[in-house]
This record gives C-alpha cells, sequence and structure tokens, in this order.
C-alpha cells in the first residue's frame, strides 16, 4: 500500500531497440523498481541489409517483461507501454512469418521465422525543435 490506504499501481515501459529489448517497471509516482535488458541477435548478410528474427525479438520481450513483474501482484498492473525502432514483419495468408531476403531463408543458416528489416536511418518528416 502507498498512503497508507491506496493500493500500489504499476506500469510497465518496453523498449526494443536495434540491438536489445529493454523493460522497465514503475510505480503509480513514476518511481523506477526494475529494469532488464535482453540482446538481439543481428546479421548483416551484406552491406548495409541488416537481419533479425522475429522470433528471437518476441522471445527477448517476454524474458524482459517477466523479469521486471517478477514479485509483483500481476493484477496492480494498471498499464504497459511498448516502443519499437522501424522495422517490417512480413506474414503469410495465415500469418505464419516469411524471411525477405534475396534467399528465402535467414543469412544466420538457421530457421528463425520473419525477419525483420532496418535500413540506414531516415531524416524525420517533421521540424525538429
Amino acid at each position: 500500500m502507498s498512503g497508507g490506504d491506496e493500493p500500489r499501481s504499476y506500469y510497465v515501459g518496453m523498449d526494443v531497440g536495434t540491438g536489445s529489448v529493454r523493460a522497465a517497471l514503475v510505480d503509480q509516482r513514476g518511481t523506477l523498481l526494475a529494469f532488464a535488458d535482453q540482446p538481439i541477435n543481428q546479421w548483416e548478410p551484406q552491406f548495409n541489409h541488416h537481419e533479425q528474427s522475429s522470433e528471437d525479438i518476441w522471445a527477448a520481450c517476454c524474458v524482459v517483461s517477466k523479469k521486471v513483474v517478477q514479485g509483483v501482484n500481476l493484477h496492480q498492473i494498471r498499464g504497459l507501454g511498448f516502443d519499437a525502432t522501424c522495422s517490417l514483419v512480413v506474414l503469410d495468408k495465415q500469418f505464419r512469418p516469411l524471411p525477405v531476403n534475396r534467399e528465402g531463408q535467414s543469412s544466420s543458416g538457421l530457421d528463425h521465422g520473419a525477419i525483420a528489416l532496418w535500413f540506414l536511418p531516415l531524416q524525420p518528416a517533421w521540424p525538429r525543435p
């Protein structure tokens, strides 16, 4: 209990970046209570062509989210915020992941399902302050 009479509320923030997934648990006052990060595998089969496995990214999301809420009453979690870098996951008609590289499979030689692609950063379309 916080303040003696109201139940504590928690919020989870998740950030999927280029090299890792990060998660934080904060309370209703914004106090950071837990933090976790998990690396994401990356492949560069050719210059400026980067690939990641969507299954690997999802697994990393699951790892960090479970770490930050460990020991927390899940009924007290009031929100989940999600942020991710620009990526693309291609699915077939049955919503199964499809590789999008030239060879039709992941460059690592393993079956990783869909491949998330990203390219060199683009300038934002909105004016900067």
